[in-house]
């Protein structure tokens, strides 16, 4: 059965042949109205594609497909040769193999950004006008299929247009997923496309003593006991992960039933607590990994002279980080109830004052100077205990291995 991706290479290698065959081509009319290539980050050099998504998880997938476009011409390179594809990029009998190969690979650009999926016809048409529409991730965007009864692809508003006002294809692939395909992202501003979102992978402790209970439970709801991704977003938070890593957390056999995948109920105050903190640090590693804050792309977008690619990159970027901010202030908006409750005089008191002082401390470790932190493990020695220097102190704490 053919995949998707092995369709993408066919519709690729006969773009290229009909290239090829210039204005003699049947198909010219829609050859001239197809870009020689896109800009996607799949086909960046891998130095420039590193420096501008650094950070980015769409730099990972990029590469990914990258390598699995060198695995697919690897099994098509002696026939495309030999038929003498991809001279120049445009035209004529291929004088070398890497001609082949470069024709190729922006064919197949071409395709990933122009090709329409027609569901009634399981797959993908490359269509004169169609292919170059303008796409937009809201949900009234129009739809396109194919007709069986008039063998033709219909595109059908889904909302009221003015006349001249140009018809945008519904599009409901995230901005990491357009960049890849389209090398561009169609909303204006970033943030605004709403299928926009990130992935973030959890699982079961490994050495969980209740691992198997915990197994059987995910098991019976479809999940993975390990690496299950689940969406964040900028605007709301699924309900299946902060469950799934409630979960996780549990360390009582008897609160396992408390766990609920249907409502957002927390277990307890530390688990809540816990499960929390997972998901800002998860955030908070995961921004730091970009090269500045958001501030900076911004800043940057400003600035005259950019290449297409730098732009595209910065508005990525924006968009991945918002969605990072996003979850950071929603969990800290479920933090505040838990770290402290107010008083009769305004002031705020610890809810759970003992748990606090023991994540608080871990929270600031990161953040502590080396000095400070040498006096913490002075501390964890005993180096400040009155009772240990009577004692003689300078050796081995007084307890056994």
């Amino acid at each position: 059965m053919a995949t998707d991706a092995d369709e993408i290479g066919a519709l690729a290698l006969w773009l290229v042949a009909e290239r090829g065959t210039g204005a003699a081509s049947a198909s010219a009319p829609l050859l001239r109205s197809l870009p020689p290539a896109t800009d996607t980050p799949i086909l960046w050099p891998d130095a420039e594609r590193a420096a501008l998504l650094r950070g980015s998880p769409t730099l990972a997938e990029a590469r990914a497909r990258d390598a699995a476009l060198d695995a697919a011409w690897a099994g098509l390179e002696g026939r495309a040769v030999a038929a003498g594809l991809g001279g120049g990029g445009g035209g004529g009998a291929a004088t070398t193999p890497a001609d082949a190969r470069a024709a190729w690979r922006a064919a197949v650009s071409v395709v990933l950004a122009r090709a329409a999926y027609l569901p009634a016809a399981g797959c993908f048409a490359l269509l004169p006008l169609i292919g170059g529409a303008a796409r937009t991730g809201s949900p009234d965007g129009a739809s396109l299929d194919y007709e069986p009864d008039s063998g033709a692809a219909v595109l059908t508003a889904g909302r009221p247009y003015t006349p001249g006002e140009a018809v945008a294809l519904a599009d409901g692939r995230p901005s990491g997923e357009l960049a890849l395909s389209a090398g561009a992202l169609f909303e204006a501003t970033p943030g605004a496309n709403p299928a926009d979102c990130l992935t973030v992978d959890v699982g079961l402790v490994p050495a969980d003593r209740l691992r198997e209970a915990k197994e059987a439970i995910l098991g019976s709801l479809g999940y993975a006991p390990s690496r299950q991704p689940f969406p964040i977003a900028a605007d709301r938070m699924p309900l299946g992960l902060l469950a799934y890593l409630r979960l996780a957390r549990v360390a009582d056999a008897a609160a396992l039933a408390a766990v609920s995948f249907t409502a957002d109920t927390p277990v307890s105050a530390t688990n809540e607590y816990e499960v929390l903190q997972l998901l800002l640090g998860e955030c908070r590693d995961r921004l730091a990994g970009y090269e500045g804050p958001a501030e900076e792309d911004t800043k940057m977008l400003q600035r005259p002279g950019l290449s297409p690619r730098q732009v595209l990159a910065a508005r990525l970027r924006l968009t991945e980080k918002s969605i990072l901010q996003g979850t950071m202030d929603a969990v800290r908006r479920r933090l505040a109830p838990i770290r402290g409750i107010p008083t009769k005089d305004g002031s705020m008191r610890a809810a759970n004052a003992d748990l606090l002082e023991v994540f608080d401390l871990l929270e600031g470790l990161p953040a502590l100077p080396g000095k400070v932190w040498g006096g913490l493990t002075g501390w964890a020695r005993g180096d400040n205990d009155p009772d240990w220097k009577k004692k003689g102190g300078g050796g081995p704490p007084p307890w056994k291995p």
